[in-house]
Protein backbone atom coordinates (compact mmCIF):
# COMPACT_ATOMS: atom_id res chain seq x y z
CA UNK A 1 0.00 0.00 0.00
CA UNK A 2 1.70 3.80 -0.76
CA UNK A 3 1.80 6.14 1.75
CA UNK A 4 0.76 9.73 0.77
CA UNK A 5 4.37 10.41 1.55
CA UNK A 6 5.16 7.78 -1.58
CA UNK A 7 2.60 9.35 -3.84
CA UNK A 8 4.15 13.18 -3.11
CA UNK A 9 7.85 11.87 -3.68
CA UNK A 10 9.18 12.95 -6.74
CA UNK A 11 5.99 15.45 -7.65
CA UNK A 12 7.88 18.36 -5.84
CA UNK A 13 6.23 20.91 -3.47
CA UNK A 14 3.90 22.88 -5.49
CA UNK A 15 2.61 19.68 -7.20
CA UNK A 16 1.94 18.04 -3.14
CA UNK A 17 -0.22 21.41 -2.45
CA UNK A 18 -2.26 21.64 -5.44
CA UNK A 19 -2.52 17.96 -4.37
CA UNK A 20 -3.98 19.07 -0.50
CA UNK A 21 -6.32 21.51 0.40
CA UNK A 22 -6.55 25.35 -0.27
CA UNK A 23 -4.72 25.99 3.43
CA UNK A 24 -2.32 23.32 4.75
CA UNK A 25 -1.12 22.73 7.83
CA UNK A 26 2.68 21.47 9.00
CA UNK A 27 3.96 20.28 12.02
CA UNK A 28 7.02 20.42 13.40
CA UNK A 29 7.70 18.08 15.75
CA UNK A 30 10.22 15.61 17.66
CA UNK A 31 8.73 12.32 18.67
CA UNK A 32 6.50 9.38 16.62
CA UNK A 33 3.72 10.72 19.46
CA UNK A 34 3.06 13.82 18.08
CA UNK A 35 3.45 12.74 14.84
CA UNK A 36 0.48 10.39 15.02
CA UNK A 37 -1.57 12.83 16.85
CA UNK A 38 -0.79 15.18 13.89
CA UNK A 39 -1.99 12.95 11.35
CA UNK A 40 -4.93 12.07 13.15
CA UNK A 41 -5.72 15.60 13.50
CA UNK A 42 -5.71 16.52 9.90
CA UNK A 43 -2.10 17.76 9.35
CA UNK A 44 -0.84 17.35 6.16
CA UNK A 45 2.86 16.93 7.01
CA UNK A 46 5.56 17.23 9.45
CA UNK A 47 8.63 18.15 9.85
CA UNK A 48 11.16 16.53 12.38
CA UNK A 49 13.36 19.24 13.79
CA UNK A 50 15.72 19.29 17.04
CA UNK A 51 13.46 22.19 18.06
CA UNK A 52 10.66 19.92 18.43
CA UNK A 53 12.71 16.87 20.28
CA UNK A 54 13.90 19.84 22.50
CA UNK A 55 10.52 20.74 23.15
CA UNK A 56 9.33 17.41 24.26
CA UNK A 57 12.46 16.89 26.45
CA UNK A 58 11.47 19.90 28.51
CA UNK A 59 13.51 22.26 26.93
CA UNK A 60 12.80 24.92 24.42
CA UNK A 61 13.30 26.18 20.89
CA UNK A 62 15.88 28.28 21.44
CA UNK A 63 18.37 25.22 22.11
CA UNK A 64 17.83 24.11 18.59
CA UNK A 65 20.40 26.54 17.50
CA UNK A 66 23.04 25.76 20.46
CA UNK A 67 26.26 23.52 20.10
CA UNK A 68 24.70 20.78 22.10
CA UNK A 69 24.74 18.05 20.33
CA UNK A 70 25.46 16.74 16.39
CA UNK A 71 21.72 18.30 15.00
CA UNK A 72 21.98 16.09 11.58
CA UNK A 73 22.96 12.78 13.75
CA UNK A 74 20.74 13.87 16.56
CA UNK A 75 16.94 14.49 14.29
CA UNK A 76 18.40 11.14 12.02
CA UNK A 77 17.93 9.00 15.41
CA UNK A 78 14.61 10.41 16.77
CA UNK A 79 12.97 11.27 12.73
CA UNK A 80 14.25 7.39 11.51
CA UNK A 81 13.11 5.27 14.37
CA UNK A 82 10.20 7.35 15.59
CA UNK A 83 8.49 9.25 13.24
CA UNK A 84 8.60 7.68 9.98
CA UNK A 85 8.05 4.25 10.90
CA UNK A 86 4.41 6.57 13.17
CA UNK A 87 2.97 8.82 10.54
CA UNK A 88 2.10 8.13 6.47
CA UNK A 89 2.72 11.79 6.09
CA UNK A 90 5.40 13.60 4.03
CA UNK A 91 8.52 13.90 6.44
CA UNK A 92 10.56 16.56 6.13
CA UNK A 93 14.22 16.36 7.67
CA UNK A 94 14.97 19.48 9.57
CA UNK A 95 18.81 20.26 8.20
CA UNK A 96 21.58 22.27 9.77
CA UNK A 97 24.53 23.27 7.19
CA UNK A 98 26.67 24.54 10.28
CA UNK A 99 29.01 21.91 10.34
CA UNK A 100 32.30 22.69 8.28
CA UNK A 101 33.00 18.93 7.39
CA UNK A 102 29.07 17.94 6.34
CA UNK A 103 29.05 16.41 2.98
CA UNK A 104 25.88 17.95 1.76
CA UNK A 105 25.92 15.66 -1.23
CA UNK A 106 26.21 12.65 0.39
CA UNK A 107 24.03 13.75 3.46
CA UNK A 108 21.21 14.31 1.22
CA UNK A 109 21.74 10.41 -0.38
CA UNK A 110 21.15 9.28 2.78
CA UNK A 111 17.81 11.56 3.65
CA UNK A 112 17.04 10.14 0.62
CA UNK A 113 17.65 6.22 1.34
CA UNK A 114 16.04 6.49 4.73
CA UNK A 115 12.66 7.35 3.65
CA UNK A 116 12.26 11.02 4.38
CA UNK A 117 10.26 13.45 1.35
CA UNK A 118 11.67 16.18 1.74
CA UNK A 119 14.19 18.62 3.42
CA UNK A 120 13.88 21.88 5.22
CA UNK A 121 17.11 24.38 6.37
CA UNK A 122 15.73 24.41 10.06
CA UNK A 123 17.87 25.17 12.45
CA UNK A 124 19.04 28.01 10.05
CA UNK A 125 21.35 31.24 10.95
CA UNK A 126 18.61 33.42 10.28
CA UNK A 127 17.86 32.27 14.20
CA UNK A 128 21.16 33.99 15.10
CA UNK A 129 21.70 37.12 16.48
CA UNK A 130 23.53 39.25 13.65
CA UNK A 131 27.17 39.36 15.34
CA UNK A 132 27.51 35.14 15.15
CA UNK A 133 25.82 34.96 11.98
CA UNK A 134 28.05 37.11 10.83
CA UNK A 135 31.19 34.89 11.95
CA UNK A 136 29.06 31.89 10.28
CA UNK A 137 28.62 33.76 7.22
CA UNK A 138 31.74 35.13 6.86
CA UNK A 139 33.05 31.50 7.53
CA UNK A 140 30.88 30.09 4.21
CA UNK A 141 28.48 28.90 6.57
CA UNK A 142 25.55 30.87 6.07
CA UNK A 143 22.54 31.07 4.55
CA UNK A 144 23.91 30.43 1.22
CA UNK A 145 24.96 27.46 2.21
CA UNK A 146 21.54 26.28 3.04
CA UNK A 147 20.24 27.76 0.12
CA UNK A 148 23.05 25.17 -1.59
CA UNK A 149 20.93 22.77 0.34
CA UNK A 150 17.75 23.30 -1.02
CA UNK A 151 18.67 23.35 -4.51
CA UNK A 152 20.98 20.44 -4.16
CA UNK A 153 17.29 18.85 -2.23
CA UNK A 154 15.03 19.66 -4.97
CA UNK A 155 17.36 18.18 -7.78
CA UNK A 156 17.53 15.02 -6.02
CA UNK A 157 13.39 14.67 -6.27
CA UNK A 158 12.92 15.84 -2.41
CA UNK A 159 10.46 18.50 -1.57
CA UNK A 160 11.72 21.73 -0.49
CA UNK A 161 10.29 24.49 2.27
CA UNK A 162 13.19 27.46 2.60
CA UNK A 163 13.31 29.60 6.61
CA UNK A 164 13.31 32.91 5.48
CA UNK A 165 12.71 35.78 7.51
CA UNK A 166 13.64 38.96 6.17
CA UNK A 167 12.19 40.07 2.42
CA UNK A 168 16.13 39.90 1.33
CA UNK A 169 16.30 36.35 2.53
CA UNK A 170 12.98 35.69 0.69
CA UNK A 171 14.81 36.88 -2.96
CA UNK A 172 17.72 35.28 -2.51
CA UNK A 173 15.68 31.87 -2.16
CA UNK A 174 13.07 31.97 -4.70
CA UNK A 175 15.74 33.79 -7.04
CA UNK A 176 17.44 30.42 -6.60
CA UNK A 177 14.54 27.96 -7.60
CA UNK A 178 12.68 27.49 -4.08
CA UNK A 179 8.98 26.82 -4.83
CA UNK A 180 8.07 27.20 -1.11
CA UNK A 181 8.96 29.53 1.94
CA UNK A 182 8.23 29.45 5.69
CA UNK A 183 8.30 32.81 7.08
CA UNK A 184 9.56 32.29 10.32
CA UNK A 185 10.48 35.50 13.17
CA UNK A 186 11.30 32.99 15.68
CA UNK A 187 8.90 35.07 18.20
CA UNK A 188 7.40 31.98 20.48
CA UNK A 189 4.66 32.85 23.43
CA UNK A 190 6.35 31.83 26.78
CA UNK A 191 3.21 29.33 28.61
CA UNK A 192 4.31 29.80 32.04
CA UNK A 193 5.01 33.64 32.22
CA UNK A 194 2.07 34.62 29.89
CA UNK A 195 4.46 37.24 29.13
CA UNK A 196 3.40 39.53 25.43
CA UNK A 197 4.80 38.73 22.36
CA UNK A 198 7.93 41.57 21.18
CA UNK A 199 5.29 41.88 18.15
CA UNK A 200 2.19 41.97 18.00
CA UNK A 201 -0.49 40.37 15.45
CA UNK A 202 -1.12 43.30 13.60
CA UNK A 203 3.01 43.91 12.86
CA UNK A 204 3.38 40.40 12.65
CA UNK A 205 0.69 40.10 9.80
CA UNK A 206 2.04 43.45 8.22
CA UNK A 207 6.10 41.88 8.19
CA UNK A 208 4.46 38.58 6.59
CA UNK A 209 2.63 40.07 3.69
CA UNK A 210 5.77 42.42 3.05
CA UNK A 211 8.32 39.34 2.45
CA UNK A 212 5.11 37.27 0.90
CA UNK A 213 4.91 40.11 -1.65
CA UNK A 214 8.77 40.29 -2.35
CA UNK A 215 8.60 36.61 -2.85
CA UNK A 216 5.44 36.27 -5.47
CA UNK A 217 6.74 39.21 -7.01
CA UNK A 218 9.91 36.86 -8.20
CA UNK A 219 7.88 33.80 -8.92
CA UNK A 220 3.77 34.41 -8.73
CA UNK A 221 3.47 30.99 -7.44
CA UNK A 222 5.59 30.46 -4.91
CA UNK A 223 3.85 29.14 -2.50
CA UNK A 224 3.50 30.84 1.23
CA UNK A 225 3.71 29.13 4.51
CA UNK A 226 3.71 31.35 8.42
CA UNK A 227 5.93 29.08 10.81
CA UNK A 228 5.36 29.58 14.50
CA UNK A 229 5.82 33.07 16.10
CA UNK A 230 3.15 34.56 18.69
CA UNK A 231 0.17 32.52 17.26
CA UNK A 232 -1.16 29.94 19.66
CA UNK A 233 -4.77 29.61 19.15
CA UNK A 234 -6.33 29.06 15.17
CA UNK A 235 -8.58 32.59 15.65
CA UNK A 236 -5.35 34.23 15.64
CA UNK A 237 -4.13 32.74 12.62
CA UNK A 238 -7.39 33.39 10.65
CA UNK A 239 -6.81 36.80 11.40
CA UNK A 240 -3.49 36.54 10.00
CA UNK A 241 -4.92 34.85 6.98
CA UNK A 242 -7.40 37.49 6.36
CA UNK A 243 -4.59 39.85 5.97
CA UNK A 244 -1.88 37.92 4.47
CA UNK A 245 -3.09 35.64 2.00
CA UNK A 246 -0.80 33.23 3.22
CA UNK A 247 -1.29 29.26 1.63
CA UNK A 248 -0.39 27.22 5.45
CA UNK A 249 0.78 27.35 8.95
CA UNK A 250 3.67 25.47 10.23
CA UNK A 251 3.44 25.06 14.03
CA UNK A 252 6.01 24.12 16.50
CA UNK A 253 5.27 25.18 19.84
CA UNK A 254 1.53 25.95 19.37
CA UNK A 255 1.29 22.26 18.55
CA UNK A 256 3.13 20.40 20.74
CA UNK A 257 4.42 22.12 23.83
CA UNK A 258 1.74 24.76 24.56
CA UNK A 259 -1.23 22.06 24.11
CA UNK A 260 0.73 19.56 26.39
CA UNK A 261 1.49 21.94 29.06
CA UNK A 262 -2.17 23.59 29.29
CA UNK A 263 -3.44 20.27 29.16
CA UNK A 264 -0.82 18.83 31.70
CA UNK A 265 -2.16 21.74 34.16
CA UNK A 266 -5.70 22.06 33.13
CA UNK A 267 -5.77 17.64 34.13
CA UNK A 268 -4.18 17.78 36.73
CA UNK A 269 -5.85 20.70 38.54
CA UNK A 270 -8.92 18.83 37.08
CA UNK A 271 -8.51 16.19 38.99
CA UNK A 272 -7.51 17.92 42.45
CA UNK A 273 -10.50 20.32 41.93
CA UNK A 274 -12.94 17.93 40.80
CA UNK A 275 -15.96 19.45 42.39
CA UNK A 276 -15.00 23.28 41.38
CA UNK A 277 -14.53 21.72 37.70
CA UNK A 278 -17.88 20.16 37.09
CA UNK A 279 -19.68 23.63 38.58
CA UNK A 280 -17.58 25.17 36.07
CA UNK A 281 -18.64 23.09 33.19
CA UNK A 282 -22.02 22.65 34.14
CA UNK A 283 -22.30 26.69 34.67
CA UNK A 284 -20.38 27.07 30.87
CA UNK A 285 -22.96 24.31 29.16
CA UNK A 286 -26.13 26.33 30.25
CA UNK A 287 -24.71 29.52 29.26
CA UNK A 288 -23.78 28.48 26.27
CA UNK A 289 -27.04 26.90 25.61
CA UNK A 290 -28.70 30.02 26.88
CA UNK A 291 -27.25 32.05 24.41
CA UNK A 292 -27.87 30.32 21.41
CA UNK A 293 -23.77 29.09 20.87
CA UNK A 294 -25.35 26.25 18.60
CA UNK A 295 -24.90 28.03 15.51
CA UNK A 296 -26.39 30.67 16.55
CA UNK A 297 -29.69 29.65 16.59
CA UNK A 298 -32.31 28.49 20.05
CA UNK A 299 -32.84 24.95 19.24
CA UNK A 300 -34.30 23.82 22.30
CA UNK A 301 -38.06 22.49 20.81
CA UNK A 302 -38.31 19.52 18.44
CA UNK A 303 -39.40 21.71 15.68
CA UNK A 304 -36.36 24.21 15.85
CA UNK A 305 -34.16 21.29 16.17
CA UNK A 306 -35.84 20.00 12.28
CA UNK A 307 -35.20 23.39 11.28
CA UNK A 308 -31.50 23.04 11.92
CA UNK A 309 -31.37 19.85 10.34
CA UNK A 310 -32.84 21.25 7.35
CA UNK A 311 -30.65 23.99 7.12
CA UNK A 312 -27.56 21.69 7.24
CA UNK A 313 -28.90 19.49 4.40
CA UNK A 314 -29.91 22.20 2.04
CA UNK A 315 -26.44 23.94 2.75
CA UNK A 316 -24.67 20.64 1.48
CA UNK A 317 -25.53 21.27 -2.35
CA UNK A 318 -25.20 24.50 -4.14
CA UNK A 319 -29.29 24.71 -5.03
CA UNK A 320 -31.51 27.88 -4.14
CA UNK A 321 -33.28 28.08 -0.77
CA UNK A 322 -36.27 29.82 0.39
CA UNK A 323 -36.60 30.43 4.00
CA UNK A 324 -39.87 31.41 4.98
CA UNK A 325 -42.23 32.40 8.06
CA UNK A 326 -44.03 35.35 9.86
CA UNK A 327 -42.50 38.66 10.09
CA UNK A 328 -39.70 38.16 12.91
CA UNK A 329 -39.64 34.46 12.93
CA UNK A 330 -35.42 34.99 12.41
CA UNK A 331 -35.33 33.93 8.96
CA UNK A 332 -32.41 36.47 8.08
CA UNK A 333 -30.33 34.35 10.79
CA UNK A 334 -31.59 31.14 9.09
CA UNK A 335 -30.92 32.09 5.73
CA UNK A 336 -27.01 33.11 6.72
CA UNK A 337 -26.71 29.90 9.24
CA UNK A 338 -27.20 28.26 5.63
CA UNK A 339 -24.73 30.07 3.69
CA UNK A 340 -22.46 29.54 7.06
CA UNK A 341 -22.83 25.56 6.59
CA UNK A 342 -22.07 25.94 3.04
CA UNK A 343 -18.77 25.10 1.10
CA UNK A 344 -19.00 28.61 0.13
CA UNK A 345 -18.49 30.10 3.84
CA UNK A 346 -15.13 31.43 3.55
CA UNK A 347 -16.33 34.14 1.18
CA UNK A 348 -18.87 36.51 2.97
CA UNK A 349 -22.43 36.61 1.72
CA UNK A 350 -23.53 39.49 -0.03
CA UNK A 351 -27.09 40.86 1.53
CA UNK A 352 -29.65 42.58 -1.05
CA UNK A 353 -33.14 43.51 0.41
CA UNK A 354 -35.97 43.58 -2.19
CA UNK A 355 -37.87 46.32 -0.57
CA UNK A 356 -40.19 47.74 -3.35
CA UNK A 357 -38.62 50.72 -5.17
CA UNK A 358 -37.73 51.74 -9.15
CA UNK A 359 -36.78 49.06 -11.31
CA UNK A 360 -33.04 50.56 -11.44
CA UNK A 361 -32.75 50.36 -7.70
CA UNK A 362 -33.98 46.72 -7.08
CA UNK A 363 -34.10 45.15 -10.53
CA UNK A 364 -30.90 46.74 -12.08
CA UNK A 365 -29.06 46.21 -8.93
CA UNK A 366 -29.81 42.35 -8.57
CA UNK A 367 -29.47 42.00 -12.39
CA UNK A 368 -26.94 44.96 -13.65
CA UNK A 369 -27.99 47.21 -16.59
CA UNK A 370 -26.90 48.25 -19.44
CA UNK A 371 -24.96 51.59 -20.44
CA UNK A 372 -27.65 54.48 -21.87
CA UNK A 373 -27.75 58.15 -22.59
CA UNK A 374 -28.14 59.08 -18.98
CA UNK A 375 -26.49 56.10 -17.06
CA UNK A 376 -23.12 54.56 -17.00
CA UNK A 377 -23.51 50.62 -17.15
CA UNK A 378 -24.26 49.23 -13.75
CA UNK A 379 -22.60 46.10 -12.89
CA UNK A 380 -25.56 43.27 -11.56
CA UNK A 381 -25.20 41.49 -7.84
CA UNK A 382 -25.19 38.56 -9.89
CA UNK A 383 -21.79 39.46 -11.11
CA UNK A 384 -20.03 40.56 -8.51
CA UNK A 385 -20.82 37.51 -6.12
CA UNK A 386 -20.39 34.89 -8.49
CA UNK A 387 -18.44 32.72 -6.13
CA UNK A 388 -20.45 33.31 -2.98
CA UNK A 389 -24.72 33.25 -1.91
CA UNK A 390 -26.22 36.17 -2.12
CA UNK A 391 -29.27 36.75 0.44
CA UNK A 392 -32.04 38.10 -0.90
CA UNK A 393 -33.89 39.38 1.93
CA UNK A 394 -37.90 39.74 1.40
CA UNK A 395 -38.24 37.85 -1.71
CA UNK A 396 -41.46 38.29 -1.64
CA UNK A 397 -41.27 42.17 -1.96
CA UNK A 398 -39.52 41.47 -5.34
CA UNK A 399 -41.89 42.91 -8.37
CA UNK A 400 -43.54 40.46 -10.35
CA UNK A 401 -40.90 41.26 -13.24
CA UNK A 402 -38.14 40.61 -11.12
CA UNK A 403 -39.42 37.17 -9.47
CA UNK A 404 -40.10 35.96 -13.06
CA UNK A 405 -36.21 36.91 -13.88
CA UNK A 406 -35.07 35.57 -10.73
CA UNK A 407 -37.07 32.10 -11.97
CA UNK A 408 -35.02 31.99 -15.15
CA UNK A 409 -31.71 32.73 -13.26
CA UNK A 410 -32.69 29.84 -10.96
CA UNK A 411 -33.52 27.77 -13.95
CA UNK A 412 -30.82 28.50 -16.44
CA UNK A 413 -28.14 30.03 -14.44
CA UNK A 414 -28.27 32.83 -17.49
CA UNK A 415 -29.76 36.24 -17.03
CA UNK A 416 -30.62 39.45 -19.08
CA UNK A 417 -29.48 42.72 -17.79
CA UNK A 418 -32.05 45.27 -17.69
CA UNK A 419 -32.42 47.37 -21.02
CA UNK A 420 -29.85 44.83 -22.38
CA UNK A 421 -29.68 41.61 -24.82
CA UNK A 422 -27.05 39.84 -24.07
CA UNK A 423 -27.75 36.66 -21.45
CA UNK A 424 -24.84 36.66 -18.88
CA UNK A 425 -23.76 34.16 -16.35
CA UNK A 426 -23.18 33.84 -12.75
CA UNK A 427 -22.65 30.82 -10.38
CA UNK A 428 -23.86 32.95 -7.11
CA UNK A 429 -26.16 30.83 -4.68
CA UNK A 430 -29.37 32.31 -3.80
CA UNK A 431 -30.58 32.16 -0.67
CA UNK A 432 -33.69 33.77 -0.27
CA UNK A 433 -36.66 35.12 2.34
CA UNK A 434 -39.94 35.65 2.27
CA UNK A 435 -42.37 36.61 5.08
CA UNK A 436 -45.61 34.71 5.02
CA UNK A 437 -48.73 36.04 7.48
CA UNK A 438 -50.16 33.62 10.09
CA UNK A 439 -52.54 30.81 8.41
CA UNK A 440 -51.13 31.91 4.30
CA UNK A 441 -49.12 29.75 2.18
CA UNK A 442 -46.46 30.79 -0.12
CA UNK A 443 -48.51 30.89 -2.93
CA UNK A 444 -50.21 33.81 -1.80
CA UNK A 445 -46.55 35.73 -2.21
CA UNK A 446 -44.67 34.39 -4.41
CA UNK A 447 -44.95 33.96 -8.30
CA UNK A 448 -45.82 30.22 -9.73
CA UNK A 449 -42.66 30.04 -11.32
CA UNK A 450 -40.62 31.36 -8.66
CA UNK A 451 -42.52 28.86 -5.72
CA UNK A 452 -41.52 25.80 -8.15
CA UNK A 453 -37.85 26.88 -8.28
CA UNK A 454 -37.81 26.31 -4.41
CA UNK A 455 -39.82 23.21 -4.41
CA UNK A 456 -38.24 20.83 -1.57
CA UNK A 457 -35.59 23.39 -1.59
CA UNK A 458 -37.19 25.52 1.56
CA UNK A 459 -37.51 25.99 4.92
CA UNK A 460 -40.52 26.87 6.59
CA UNK A 461 -39.68 28.78 10.28
CA UNK A 462 -42.45 28.21 13.08
CA UNK A 463 -44.41 31.01 14.79
CA UNK A 464 -42.93 32.01 18.40
CA UNK A 465 -46.32 30.44 20.05
CA UNK A 466 -45.52 26.76 17.92
CA UNK A 467 -41.94 26.66 19.53
CA UNK A 468 -42.87 27.58 23.53
CA UNK A 469 -40.14 25.28 24.51
CA UNK A 470 -37.94 27.30 23.44
CA UNK A 471 -39.51 30.75 25.58
CA UNK A 472 -37.32 30.43 28.56
CA UNK A 473 -34.22 29.89 26.37
CA UNK A 474 -35.04 33.17 24.17
CA UNK A 475 -35.79 35.43 27.10
CA UNK A 476 -32.85 33.98 29.13
CA UNK A 477 -30.85 34.86 25.38
CA UNK A 478 -32.25 38.15 24.92
CA UNK A 479 -31.78 39.60 28.41
CA UNK A 480 -27.40 38.24 28.20
CA UNK A 481 -27.53 40.52 24.52
CA UNK A 482 -29.20 43.72 25.92
CA UNK A 483 -27.23 43.41 28.92
CA UNK A 484 -23.83 42.71 27.05
CA UNK A 485 -22.89 40.18 29.27
CA UNK A 486 -23.36 36.48 29.42
CA UNK A 487 -22.73 36.59 33.38
CA UNK A 488 -25.47 39.35 33.90
CA UNK A 489 -28.09 38.66 36.62
CA UNK A 490 -30.68 36.51 34.76
CA UNK A 491 -34.61 37.56 34.55
CA UNK A 492 -36.59 35.94 37.64
CA UNK A 493 -39.95 35.50 35.86
CA UNK A 494 -42.67 33.90 38.12
CA UNK A 495 -45.23 31.32 37.07
CA UNK A 496 -48.15 34.02 36.47
CA UNK A 497 -46.05 36.19 34.53
CA UNK A 498 -44.58 32.96 32.49
CA UNK A 499 -48.81 31.64 31.75
CA UNK A 500 -48.73 35.41 30.89
CA UNK A 501 -46.24 34.93 27.97
CA UNK A 502 -46.86 31.45 27.40
CA UNK A 503 -50.47 32.52 26.31
CA UNK A 504 -49.56 35.55 24.54
CA UNK A 505 -50.45 35.96 20.58
CA UNK A 506 -46.48 37.13 19.18
CA UNK A 507 -47.77 38.51 16.18
CA UNK A 508 -44.49 40.13 15.99
CA UNK A 509 -42.75 36.85 16.98
CA UNK A 510 -38.74 36.97 17.94
CA UNK A 511 -38.69 40.73 17.45
CA UNK A 512 -42.06 41.83 19.56
CA UNK A 513 -39.87 39.30 22.69
CA UNK A 514 -36.55 40.88 21.85
CA UNK A 515 -38.13 44.55 22.21
CA UNK A 516 -40.42 43.15 25.57
CA UNK A 517 -37.39 41.69 27.18
CA UNK A 518 -34.99 44.94 26.32
CA UNK A 519 -37.78 46.99 28.45
CA UNK A 520 -38.02 44.49 31.46
CA UNK A 521 -33.88 44.33 31.68
CA UNK A 522 -34.48 48.22 32.52
CA UNK A 523 -36.33 47.31 35.43
CA UNK A 524 -34.67 47.75 39.15
CA UNK A 525 -36.34 44.53 39.92
CA UNK A 526 -35.04 41.62 38.23
CA UNK A 527 -38.35 39.88 39.53
CA UNK A 528 -41.10 39.97 37.05
CA UNK A 529 -44.71 38.95 38.08
CA UNK A 530 -47.95 39.31 35.94
CA UNK A 531 -48.80 42.55 36.53
CA UNK A 532 -45.42 43.88 35.14
CA UNK A 533 -45.86 42.58 32.06
CA UNK A 534 -49.80 43.51 31.55
CA UNK A 535 -48.68 47.05 30.27
CA UNK A 536 -45.92 45.44 28.11
CA UNK A 537 -48.19 42.86 26.29
CA UNK A 538 -50.48 44.18 23.80
CA UNK A 539 -53.90 43.71 25.36
CA UNK A 540 -56.08 44.75 21.97
CA UNK A 541 -54.40 41.41 20.99
CA UNK A 542 -56.10 37.67 21.42
CA UNK A 543 -54.72 35.65 24.15
CA UNK A 544 -55.18 32.24 25.06
CA UNK A 545 -58.90 32.64 27.51
CA UNK A 546 -57.56 31.51 30.96
CA UNK A 547 -60.06 28.82 31.40
CA UNK A 548 -58.93 26.60 28.04
CA UNK A 549 -55.05 27.41 29.51
CA UNK A 550 -55.26 26.50 32.70
CA UNK A 551 -52.30 25.44 35.44
CA UNK A 552 -52.64 22.09 34.71
CA UNK A 553 -53.19 21.69 30.82
CA UNK A 554 -50.28 23.87 30.64
CA UNK A 555 -48.33 21.60 32.69
CA UNK A 556 -49.73 18.45 30.51
CA UNK A 557 -49.63 20.18 27.16
CA UNK A 558 -45.66 20.56 28.22
CA UNK A 559 -45.24 17.12 29.19
CA UNK A 560 -47.03 16.24 25.62
CA UNK A 561 -44.08 18.25 23.95
CA UNK A 562 -41.29 17.02 25.88
CA UNK A 563 -42.52 13.15 26.04
CA UNK A 564 -43.20 12.99 29.71
CA UNK A 565 -39.73 13.65 29.99
CA UNK A 566 -39.76 15.90 33.55
CA UNK A 567 -36.53 16.96 33.63
CA UNK A 568 -37.31 18.37 29.91
CA UNK A 569 -40.18 19.71 30.51
CA UNK A 570 -39.11 21.83 33.76
CA UNK A 571 -36.75 23.72 31.53
CA UNK A 572 -38.94 24.25 29.06
CA UNK A 573 -41.51 25.87 31.33
CA UNK A 574 -39.10 27.58 33.44
CA UNK A 575 -39.95 25.28 36.55
CA UNK A 576 -37.40 23.76 38.98
CA UNK A 577 -38.13 20.20 38.68
CA UNK A 578 -38.84 19.85 41.99
CA UNK A 579 -41.44 22.47 41.52
CA UNK A 580 -42.68 20.23 38.54
CA UNK A 581 -42.65 17.37 40.66
CA UNK A 582 -44.66 19.08 43.48
CA UNK A 583 -47.35 20.45 41.08
CA UNK A 584 -47.73 17.22 39.19
CA UNK A 585 -48.53 15.40 42.48
CA UNK A 586 -50.81 18.53 43.73
CA UNK A 587 -52.52 18.31 40.15
CA UNK A 588 -52.98 14.84 40.48
CA UNK A 589 -51.97 15.01 36.75
CA UNK A 590 -50.33 11.65 36.26
CA UNK A 591 -53.24 9.35 38.22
Amino acid sequence: MHTRADQVRGGGIKQFFRNSRSFVLGAGIGSGMTARAAERAGADFVLALNAGRFRAMGGSSPASILPIRNTNEFVAGFGRTEILPSTKLPVFFGACTFDPQLDIDRFLDRIIRWGFSGVTNFPSVIHIDDYRRSLLENSGLGYEREIDLLVKAAKRGLMTIAYTRTQSEARRMVEAGAEAICINFNLNRGVESGCDPSISLSELAARTSAVARVAQSIDRNAICLLGGGPITKPDELLDICRETGIQGFIGGSSLDRVPLEMSVLEVTSGFKTIHVLREKVDLLERQLQLSGFRHGVIAQSSIMKRVLEAAKRLAANPNPVLVWGEAGSGKRRVASLVHAFSDRKHVKAVLFNCRSGPAMDTIGALFGAERDENRRRQLSLLESASDTAILLLHVDQLSRDGQERLADYIETGSYTPLNGASVARSSARIIATATVARGAGLESVLSPRLLASFAGLDIELPALPNRLEDLPQLIQHFTMEAKGDSNAQMLAIEKSAFLALAGHHWPGNLRELRQIVNQLVTLKDTHIVADVLKPLLNAALPTRPTAAFSEREWIIDGLKRNRLHRGKTARSLGLSRKTLYNKIKKLRILE
